[in-house]
């Protein structure tokens, strides 16, 4: 779910993926000139890892691809960190926070996750267990795409 709101966030306009894409210049991540390939390569192999994540004979594959370009992606936020550029995470599309270390944790969970989905055993589950973590695993992944507005629901307010 992370995966296919990050991937359906950059290109849902031409508008949200030229957004992307001059998020990437401004981090500095890549130059100027390569910034919107770049953007067009991550959210196409978000959407592919994505599908491969759900149909069973790619699983495997997916969480590979998902471990492999997380940790692309918490590299550069760590990147950004360390450089201390105040950048707006587009990560799920529009939002106005700067990369912070959260967005780092979040990160580093997720491929954790997909290291997880790759290396332990695969089991059948009865269907209300199929269920069950299918609805966790959509929470989670809701939880995780909006943790920007979570976040700033709880945060002091901010007075200029």
């Amino acid at each position: 779910m992370v995966l296919l709101a990050s991937s359906a966030s950059k290109l849902r306009s031409g508008q949200a993926l030229r957004a992307f894409a001059a998020t990437l210049a401004a981090m500095r991540l890549v130059p100027g000139a390569a910034a919107r390939p770049v953007a067009s390569g991550v959210a196409a192999a978000e959407a592919v890892t994505a599908v491969a994540l759900v149909a069973p004979p790619s699983r495997s594959a997916g969480f590979a691809l998902a471990a492999v370009l997380l940790a692309v992606l918490t590299a550069g936020v760590a990147v950004v960190l360390a450089r201390g550029t105040a950048v707006p995470c587009r990560c799920f599309g529009a939002s106005t926070a700067p990369l912070s270390r959260r967005h780092l944790v979040r990160n580093v969970v997720l491929v954790a996750a997909a290291l997880a989905g790759l290396l332990l055993p695969a089991g059948g589950l009865p269907l209300a267990g199929s269920v069950v973590a299918l609805l966790a695993g959509a929470v989670a992944g809701l939880l995780v795409t909006e943790l920007d507005q979570i976040t700033a629901l709880f945060a002091p307010p901010h007075h200029p």
